[in-house]
């Protein structure tokens, strides 16, 4: 008998490390793709986690090239239906929808922004009003102060008609609307803690309710009020007949099951609708690009949207984002 060589040696410890390694990614990967797929995401780290889900399909897709490359072919058939799995949920956001044409009547501009405890550039937020020819905003985490500012920067030039709830000691609890015709049938909005006001506005002759939304955040420790301001935002706009836009800052994605039982088979988000690729909107303030996607545009199901993009505004660690919608194709 002779005794294995020293580099045979080192070749069955090599490949017995790659599978190891591979094996472990493939198990961090899995149980966030299952988290997502059966909606098993209502408690921490899992809700926190979930929220990478494209980020996921991206390493899913590493360790499937390189499973195969290793020849680690079991490995490979595993990270290949992940890899689809994912496929499913991402492939509707790069397939453009419908649009809307030219010079389509019964459209409303919408811009919603969060201004990070009334932080933001006041300044900015109104300067992307008039850039973007906005008819309706939507700003989140509003202070009295913010609102203010807002008004100083003009904002009441270009949206004239408003409705604002504010909380008086916590600055991420307020929320406002501005619209540049009248808003009727106010609300205060449903939540835990946040205001979410919502408001009518006419287009071209369409009611429609607009929802400046804003629900807790799901925070270790406090998932339950996430979860709840969720559902109490579901139940209030299901229930109400009116054409309807919600926007602002979720706190979720459209990887939460959560978000999704939201949407139902009446809603739909606007990002999906228009099938131009993701917009990660948050954090815009860092170094690196936004991770997730936490701002929406939520529609009727039978609206049409168009020029849905995003605009940094500085002070605040959201991108607010902005959507064209047809209320009535």
């Amino acid at each position: 008998m002779t005794a294995e060589s020293p580099p045979s040696k080192a070749r069955r410890a090599g490949a017995v490390a790659w599978t190891v390694v591979l094996s472990l990614c493939l198990v961090g990967v899995g149980v966030l793709t299952l988290a997502r797929a059966l909606g098993v995401d209502g408690v921490t780290p899992l809700v926190q986690l979930v929220s990478l889900t494209p980020w996921v399909a991206l390493a899913a897709l590493v360790v499937l090239l390189l499973s195969l490359s290793r020849r680690r072919w079991v490995l490979s058939a595993v990270a290949g239906v992940l890899v689809v799995a994912h496929a499913v949920w991402l492939v509707p956001f790069f397939v453009p929808g419908p649009g809307i044409e030219p010079g389509a009547d019964g459209t409303l501009r919408v811009m919603a922004t969060n201004a990070l405890y009334g932080r933001a550039d006041a300044r900015a937020v109104v300067e992307a009003v008039r850039e973007q020819k906005v008819d309706l905003l939507s700003v989140v985490e509003l202070s009295d102060e913010f609102a203010a500012a807002l008004v100083e920067a003009g904002i009441e030039d270009v949206l004239p008609y408003s409705w604002t709830r504010t909380h008086p000691t916590e600055e991420a609890a307020g929320g406002g609307l501005w619209s540049a015709t009248p808003l009727s049938d106010e609300r205060e909005g449903v939540a835990s803690r946040f205001r979410q006001p919502s408001a009518v506005v006419g287009v071209d002759g369409t009611p429609v309710r607009v929802t400046a939304v804003h629900p807790h955040p799901p925070t270790p420790g406090e998932v339950d009020l996430w979860a709840d301001d969720l559902a109490l935002l579901r139940g209030a706009a299901h229930a109400d007949p009116t054409a309807q836009i919600l926007l602002g800052d979720f706190n979720a994605t459209v990887d939460h099951s959560a978000f999704r039982d939201l949407l139902g088979d009446r809603f739909a988000d606007a990002t999906r609708l228009a099938g131009h690729g993701l917009h990660l909107s948050w954090p815009a303030d860092r170094r690196y690009p936004p991770l997730v996607d936490l701002d929406h545009v939520v529609v009727d199901a039978g609206m049409r949207v168009d020029d849905v993009g995003s605009v940094a505004i500085p002070g605040t660690d959201h991108l607010a984002i902005l959507a064209t919608v047809q209320v009535r194709p």
